[in-house]
């Protein structure tokens, strides 16, 4: 109903399990690559996490990553005796029965076993996967450790992995399960989403629909994370129904109240409003913190020992203790004060910086183009940075994402920061440490965690990479191109991948493997297509020039 209204082209925020909507926190990235190691090793690996933390999409995104000779049985509906599971798993492996026959569990057994070592001579291995696995009798239980004893003298011939709410995870605690619980070669519990992927989740969902990031306010946004706790079925739900207020009311961004009235609309209940005790404490640390990260601003008498300071000492400053209080620390050994600043939503206009879009993005950009050695100045003021880019054989990947989205691809980035303005502005990332990421803000230098830019920062941001040569976009399976030849030039140099060099020019069926398996070893998405992220993991695994944030 509100797709032409917010100019999208599908639902955002449909419940179903679409593949192509998956959003892959830190939890989902680990978590799936614990299904994944399920697929070539032995035993049960077990995968937990609460209603609605999207096992299920994990599944069916992994259900896409099938190697070509791994034969897969779902079992999805796992209220089963012993008889009905075997017979399913029959089903699901083309294992032939009578159904009107009254074969003994020894029976079935049997015809596994057999079927098992014929698809294993065949060079071919076999996996059970079953979901929502909480639901699992002891008894069938037990019979899967069972069927983990078919095996020949060099490996188990099935392997298993179990999906479950956390419960699944308590009944194997059992005493009588004990003997399972020690064949589990791998286990995970998917947790809720944090505040910065749930805004990132958001922004990811809008953007796969073809909408703005800026359809959801960033009050909207913190009161989607308070009423969902971050779990993601909580945030369709509610995130949908909002933006169907939101068209109702004629209005083209959803607010904080409207995502309040949502919520009561479908989960039946108001949302917490009791903001006063939070209130009085966040006001009295942002004056406290907008005093002293002016005055820092404005100090005149940096010098370059303070600047390696703060790329040196980044986890010893500007800490905000359980109190609310900024304290700046000192380095006892230098006596010099480590400079830092925590940049927060709530400082006066007079310490915003003087330059606003579009003077604080040429002021970033300059400063990332200068880690590639190349000098962007005032005199290409009338031409866009990603335009400029190109004509210096340089790539501009725009995305939304996380703060670990920047440290995986380990290159200097433009943030697009908001606060209380109408129009954005911009800052550089430059460098990081263990703890900080070190930006450059309208000529200063601010060393920041994470959380310090939560209020302002949604996940916009802007890297530059070094294009392959003749670069003409994503290259699949099927294409032509010569810089299909490049990348088997490069991927060619890690023996690991198995990959002759031949200096073909077509994509074909060997070239793809190399890449999925360099795609899942790197912990890309292992889809086969080479973008921007996988010429970016190579280049770095290869050493290529080219500056990092971390060396």
């Amino acid at each position: 109903m509100y797709l032409k209204h917010f100019n999208l082209s599908q639902e955002p925020f449909s419940i179903a399990p679409d593949p192509s909507f998956l959003y892959l926190s830190d939890g989902h990235r680990e978590a799936l690559a614990h299904l994944l190691y399920g697929f070539s090793h032995g035993g049960f690996v077990l995968v937990t996490g609460e209603v609605g933390t999207g096992k299920t999409t994990l599944l069916r995104n992994l259900i896409k990553q099938t190697p070509n000779d791994l034969d897969v049985a779902f079992v999805l509906n796992p209220r089963l005796t012993v008889r009905e599971l075997l017979e399913t798993i029959c089903d699901e492996l083309g294992v032939a029965y009578k159904p009107e026959s009254q074969y003994s569990v020894k029976q079935y057994i049997d015809m596994l076993n057999k079927h098992l070592l014929q698809t294993h001579q065949r060079g071919r291995s076999t996996v059970l996967i079953i979901d929502e696995a909480q639901n699992l009798s002891p008894a069938v239980l037990e019979q899967l450790r069972l069927l983990t004893n078919l095996e020949t003298d060099e490996r188990k011939l099935l392997r298993i992995i179990l999906l479950g709410q956390p419960e699944l995870g308590e009944m194997l605690d059992r005493q009588e399960l004990r003997q399972l619980a020690q064949r589990i070669t791998a286990r995970y519990h998917l947790g809720a989403l944090s505040r910065d992927d749930t805004n990132t989740y958001i922004n990811h969902r809008l953007s796969r629909a073809g909408g703005s990031g800026q359809i959801f306010t960033p009050g909207a946004l913190s009161r989607l994370y308070k009423i969902s706790k971050g779990i993601p079925r909580l945030l369709n739900v509610v995130a949908d129904r909002s933006m169907l207020g939101a068209y109702v009311e004629g209005q083209y961004q959803v607010s904080a109240g409207t995502v309040d009235r949502a919520a009561i609309e479908v989960l039946g209940k108001s949302p917490s409003t009791d903001y006063r005790p939070w209130l009085v404490g966040a006001a009295a640390c942002a004056i406290l913190a907008t005093a002293i990260v002016w005055a820092l601003i404005t100090r005149s008498d940096g010098s370059t020992e303070q600047d390696q300071a703060i790329a040196e000492q980044g986890s010893k400053v500007s800490q905000v203790d359980n109190q609310g209080a900024t304290t700046i620390t000192s380095d006892t050994t230098s006596g010099t004060i480590v400079r830092d600043a925590v940049v927060t939503l709530a400082r006066p206009q007079s310490a915003t910086p003087n330059g606003r879009a579009p003077d604080t993005q040429r002021s970033a950009y300059h400063e990332v183009f200068k880690r590639w050695n190349t000098d962007y100045n005032e005199s290409y003021a009338d031409e866009s940075p990603c335009d400029f880019a190109e004509t210096v054989q340089l790539g501009c990947l725009q995305r939304k994402g996380r703060w670990s989205d920047i440290a995986r691809l380990n290159l200097p980035a433009v943030l697009e920061l908001w606060d209380n303005q109408e129009e954005p502005y911009y800052a550089a990332v430059v460098d990081a440490t263990a703890t900080r990421f070190v930006l450059m803000l309208d000529g200063q230098k601010l060393a920041v965690a994470p959380r310090d830019l939560r209020d302002i920062w949604f996940g916009s941001f802007t890297t530059l990479w070094n294009q392959p040569p003749d670069y003409p976009g994503n290259l699949r399976r099927g294409d032509r191109h010569i810089t299909v030849s490049h990348l088997r030039q490069q991927l060619a140099q890690l023996p690991d991948l198995g990959l002759r060099d031949n200096n073909s020019d077509r994509f074909g069926t060997e070239l793809e493997q190399a890449v999925l398996r360099f795609q899942t070893r790197e912990g890309l998405m292992a889809d086969g297509v080479v973008g921007p992220e996988t010429w970016i993991r190579l280049f770095h695994r290869l050493g290529q020039p080219g500056p990092v944030l971390r060396g």
